[in-house]
């Protein structure tokens, strides 16, 4: 495989099975001398005994994106991904301490200012930071285990960049000289322990120069240069393996990948485009580097598995790997070929030796599925969507429940008996349903018909009520003129007709006679600009949304021009579907 070759998504998958079952790929850099021969095929000891079993270790590299301030997953997308509890969960019951390496690139502790989640206003900040402490105390409580970069996320809040030193995090940032309440060493080198083999993982990190909101940080110098001098530093204090945080875009680490020799693996720390924010990017390769790219706000966590033979030393040359499948991976196998054996058994004809080397298959894909591959060194690269699928860690799950009756508590005190100002003269305020039901009745009761009328309660029932993050989309003119505000929305709650039609109080005021004082229709980037975003409602379409909330009383005859298709409830019933049934809000 050429040096500068790139392995990506299926092709990398059906590269593992070959190198599983066939032969050996050419993988990272992990710092050190090219390994040997497998233990069964060296040279037999002279008494004519085979040689001593050498123990085997696996050391997990699990790599967070930018976390962004993010504890759950709004709930409202078919497959909601992330959740503190959930990640926290996977980590404890798939990993084992102490031979385990957790990296999270930095930007962790507040969203993005200028992203959807930007706190509104001081009140919203307050919240951010809450969830700030939370996030940090948890990673924190990893101890020795966690390596933490910095990025511009970290320095946004109103304090500025004390917020590091309040949040303190072993963070490591190999080309920034920082600024006064900055700190972070240029590297960190971890010691793994498993099955009796001590291994050192070296850990250093680099901030890309061009990214934006950086300066508050300190200076930031250059990269590749930076990276070497560590790289060396690492080596020298008996590091096995390197891994380099890159805090920039995918573009950023690939051109570090080339540039500079000696690296094992890159983590990605900026992830561009929301479905690769969501999911990341499968495991592939840059020259001898793997470049691994998690999701961000803990939706998804990359995990690269080193399993080696005891007596594997890495330190400067490209080594050969064995690159082996995921579990998930395997069971897929499995069935496939459980349904090939099943089809040819039922077929007399069929070839007696093609059967057995399909059973002799079947046997090898078993033993790999319990662990049981050999090689000196095997490599395992998987991308864990994090979901409600997935075992919750209850000191996570209280420390989340908290959070949120702490955040209903101080915010229903905080904003109680505050509204929203009153709508300048001659402007329409807000009535509510009841006021619409007076003339319009049909059409109300069709619109209780709709998931629109049950917006509220989706909240009541997870506490969410108060949270800042939350109402905007569940009550009716949020923080607009003669609108509702997050505790006075009494009469306002639910996504009413006024959301689509517009505020209604002069049209009720002249008798609903003047229709130009009213809406009639709504339009697509009214739906799409506010709530159903691509973050918030993966399976927005709007005329198929339009049939669900069109009908008797209510746009019959708009309905009726729709004609037949799919309506917004079976999208989200097949999304659901897919995603292998629904999570419980959070």
């Amino acid at each position: 495989m050429p040096a500068a070759s790139r392995v990506r998504g299926s092709s990398l998958v059906a590269s593992a099975f070959a190198s599983l079952f066939v032969g050996v790929l050419a993988a990272p850099n992990c710092g050190g001398h090219t390994v040997g021969q497998p233990p069964d095929a060296k040279a037999k000891d002279p008494t004519g005994e085979p040689p001593a079993a050498v123990a085997r270790a696996e050391f997990d590299i699990v790599a967070f994106g930018r976390v962004l301030g993010t504890i759950a997953p709004c709930g409202c997308t078919t497959e909601p991904l992330g959740g503190l509890q959930y990640a926290f969960g996977w980590l404890q019951a798939n990993t084992k301490p102490g031979a385990r390496l957790v990296i999270e690139p930095g930007s962790f502790l507040y969203p993005d200012p200028a992203g959807p989640y930007a706190p509104p206003d001081a009140a919203g900040w307050e919240q951010a930071e809450s969830r700030a402490t939370l996030l940090a105390g948890r990673f924190a409580s990893l101890g020795a285990e966690l390596v933490s970069g910095v990025g511009p996320m970290d320095a946004v809040a109103p304090v500025g960049v004390a917020a590091l030193g309040q949040h303190a995090l072993p963070r490591i940032a190999a080309n920034l000289e920082p600024a006064a309440g900055v700190t972070a060493a240029k590297h960190r080198v971890v010691e793994l322990t498993s099955g009796g083999v001590t291994w050192k993982v070296g850990v250093t990190a680099v901030i890309d120069p061009t990214l934006a909101g950086v300066a508050p940080l300190g200076k930031v110098t250059p990269a590749a240069e930076a990276l070497r001098a560590e790289l060396t530093a690492m080596t020298g204090e008996g590091s096995r393996f390197h891994v380099v945080v890159a805090h920039g875009p995918r573009a950023f680490a690939e051109s570090l990948a080339t540039e500079v020799p000696g690296i094992g693996a890159i983590v990605v720390g900026v992830v561009d485009g929301t479905e690769r924010q969501r999911v990341g990017t499968p495991a592939a390769k840059r020259g001898d580097t793997w470049i691994l790219e998690p999701g961000e706000q803990l939706q998804t966590v990359s995990r690269l598995r080193l399993s080696v033979a005891g007596d594997v030393t890495l330190v400067a040359d490209a080594p050969t790997w064995t690159v082996a499948p995921t579990r998930a991976e395997l069971d897929r196998e499995l069935e496939r070929i459980d349904a090939r054996l099943t089809k040819f058994k039922a077929d007399p004809s069929a070839d007696p030796a093609f059967l057995a080397r399909l059973e002799d298959e079947r046997l090898r894909v078993l033993a790999a599925r319990e662990g049981k591959a050999e090689g000196p060194a095997v490599a395992t690269f998987e991308q864990v969507k994090v979901t409600c699928k997935l075992p919750a860690d209850d000191g996570a799950r209280d420390q989340l429940k908290r959070y949120d009756q702490a955040v209903a508590d101080a915010n229903r005190v905080r904003f109680a008996g505050k509204k929203p100002p009153p709508p300048a003269k001659g402007k329409a305020g807000y009535v509510g349903i009841e006021a619409c039901a007076d003339c319009h009745e049909e059409a109300v009761e069709q619109w209780r018909t709709t998931v629109h009328a049950g917006a509220w309660k989706t909240l009541v029932d997870d506490n969410k009520e108060f949270d800042l993050s939350c109402v905007s989309c569940h009550v009716t003119g949020y923080r607009k003129p003669g609108g509702s505000e997050l505790v006075e929305n009494l009469g306002l709650r639910d996504v009413q007709c006024e959301v689509c039609h517009g505020p209604g109080s002069l049209h009720v005021a002249d008798g609903g006679t003047n229709t130009k004082l009213i809406s009639l229709t709504t339009t697509a980037e009214l739906c799409a600009g506010e709530c159903h975003t691509a973050e918030h409602s993966d399976t927005f379409d709007y005329v198929p949304y339009l049939r669900d909330i069109l009908g008797k009383g209510h746009g019959e005859a708009a309905r009726a021009k729709l004609g037949d298709g799919p309506t917004g409830a079976e999208l989200r019933a097949a999304g659901l579907a897919k995603a292998g049934g629904a999570c419980k809000k959070m």
